[in-house]
């Protein structure tokens, strides 16, 4: 089957969903949308009055990331069908259903009903890929945010992750002093072979004084006020962890300092970009499924 005749869906979310069905069109597919921020521009791509109408015969599902933000689909206060339940009801078996931090119990249920499940925030390579957007999202906050330049200032990454190693990269190469503070040794180590100066736990305190910026993308709570005392009222700080966030808010509030705690950064600051490597790894998912069953994926 050639895949002009395939049919997707997508469902709720940001900008990059309305960018995610452009590049679904665009790959050929039949696309319905439904509870989007706006219309996409794109011969393939219809508009449905409901959930049902959208989701109906669709091979391919593209819903948020992340899935749910305080337990709602992102749309929902407009789109009142837009629900968990309504999802698994409307979904037809042998269909591939995508989201960000799909929760355990839609997968489990899901699952009863032979619907394929991919995870984009459990995808190794669209997780890397997507830590451009949050890097440069989160450096060009900084840089509105602060009175001095970041090119030769002391920077301060806490956390070599996915995101932290992209940052740091970028960082050094816009001329910055670039520390890195990780508790893994192993991503330390890859930190230290990558040319980045690596910081002890002890050595924390100091490297706090002399940071004029400082990124926060370890996925825990590590700058509590016994180390929020020792960072300067005029450092920038930008905190890229998930809720609930990787510092002691109050206590920042309390020492004066102005934590920007900045979530879903693809989607506010690159949602093309990020919209369309959503759409490409929905696509490949499918493909690869659709071989694994035997079936022909042209």
């Amino acid at each position: 089957m050639n895949r002009r005749f395939w049919k997707a869906a997508v469902a709720g979310g940001d900008d990059r969903q309305v960018y995610a069905a452009e590049a679904l069109g665009e790959k050929g597919f039949s696309v319905k949308t439904y509870g989007l921020p706006k219309d996409p521009e794109h011969s393939q791509v219809k508009k449905a009055s409901s959930l049902e109408e959208a989701l109906e015969d669709a091979d391919l599902i593209a819903a948020p990331v992340p899935f749910l933000k305080k337990g709602r689909i992102q749309g929902q206060e407009f789109y009142i069908d837009l629900t968990e339940e309504n999802f698994l009801k409307y979904l037809k078996k042998g269909s591939l259903f995508c989201a960000g931090g799909i929760p355990e119990d839609f997968l489990e249920k899901a699952g009863k009903k032979g619907i394929r499940c991919f995870d984009y925030q459990k995808d190794p390579f669209t997780a890397m890929e997507n830590t451009i957007a949050t890097a440069e999202g989160a450096i060009a906050q900084a840089v509105l945010k602060s009175p001095v330049n970041l090119r030769g200032s002391v920077c301060l990454v806490i956390g070599y992750g996915r995101c932290g190693r992209t940052l740091a990269g970028y960082l050094r190469n816009m001329f910055c002093r670039t520390m890195v503070w990780e508790k893994d040794r192993e991503k330390a180590a890859q930190a230290k072979a990558a040319g980045l100066e690596i910081l002890e736990e002890r050595e924390l305190p100091q490297a706090l004084d002399l940071t004029a910026f400082l990124f926060q993308t370890a996925p825990c709570v590590v700058l509590k006020k016994e180390l929020l005392k020792y960072i300067r009222k005029d450092t920038c700080i930008v905190d890229i962890a998930s809720l609930p966030g990787g510092l002691d808010y109050p206590a920042a509030q309390e020492l004066g300092l102005s934590p920007q705690h900045l979530l879903g950064i693809p989607g506010k600051y690159a949602p093309k970009a990020s919209g369309e490597i959503l759409a490409s790894a929905a696509v490949g998912k499918l493909s690869e499924s659709m071989q694994q069953e035997g079936l022909l994926w042209n």
